[in-house]
């Protein structure tokens, strides 16, 4: 295909953008007749829940693939950091990777549908997120701005008092203020599977941490990409080499067994969901 066939057509792509803000379902109609000429670079999305080892994986697919990280969503403020229709046409063409704290929104599988993006669901076992999410809290505690909010993560607003409190009592926070939105995420990405909304490929970081070369080659077979890199084994190493890693399994050691057990209840409110990805 001819790139200059390819490039966004600024007509075009304000009569999208014009439409989509309609919300009348023509976000869906008008896209489609805009992707259809798109090249031959494809658009990564990794919806993970932070602190699963997404920095590490979208690095290596940058790598991989040579396309540049690019954000696609609205806003870093808002909790579902939803897609953002204008960025999604601007890489188009042009494709690139991008990691994304998503939920599995109808909003968001649609535009993933519509683009035709397969996403890639990045878990961990929970209870050693919670732990990873406090050490990560700890290192930043101390910078400009971190106490009254601009903490990197939009589902938690930690009061500076809390901050001084020992590591169990910060522990407690975050199964109140932050495991609800792990919570929804793993759910919202479940039920939308289950129901064969989306075409998505489910990754645990103990999985990509112990084979990471099958887990890249397996991702890389889902999206139907091929391996364009004759280095993926210096490439996975150089990264991994940076990449700090956090041991398995030290969340049931850290914390109690009544924290446990109340991140437990709050994923018993789904019945319908399998949160084995999540260690449970």
């Amino acid at each position: 295909m001819d790139k200059q066939s390819i490039r966004v057509n600024p007509e075009q792509f304000i009569n999208t953008i014009g439409n989509a803000t309609l919300g009348n379902g023509s976000v869906v109609e008008n896209a489609y007749d805009f992707v259809k000429e798109r090249g031959d670079k494809s658009m990564i999305v990794v919806a993970a829940a932070p602190r699963s080892g997404s920095t590490f994986l979208y690095n290596v697919l940058c790598g991989l693939t040579g396309m540049s990280y690019r954000r696609l969503c609205s806003a870093y403020s808002t909790n579902e950091h939803d897609l953002y229709l204008p960025a999604l046409c601007l890489y188009n063409s042009t494709g690139c990777v991008s990691q994304l704290h998503m939920k599995g929104t109808y909003h968001n599988v649609s535009l993933l549908n519509t683009f035709g993006i397969r996403p890639i669901i990045l878990v961990r076992n929970i209870f050693d997120i919670i732990v990873s999410l406090m050490v990560n809290i700890r290192t930043k505690e101390e910078l400009p701005g971190f106490k009254v909010g601009f903490n990197g993560y939009s589902f938690i607003w930690l009061e500076s008092g809390l901050l001084h409190e020992d590591d169990s009592r910060l522990l407690d926070a975050l199964i109140d203020l932050a495991v609800p939105w792990y919570v929804n995420f793993y759910v919202s990405w479940y039920r939308l599977c289950a129901q064969g909304e989306v075409q998505a490929k489910w990754v645990s970081y103990e999985t990509m941490m112990a084979d990471k070369r099958g887990t890249i080659d397996d991702i890389l077979n889902f999206l139907q990409a091929p391996n364009l890199s004759r280095n993926t084994a210096e490439i996975l190493a150089r990264k991994y080499a940076t990449f700090n890693v956090g041991r398995n399994g030290r969340g049931r050691e850290i914390l109690s067994t009544e924290q446990q057990d109340r991140v437990r209840r709050l994923c018993s409110y789904y019945p319908d969901v399998d949160f084995s990805r999540y260690g449970l």
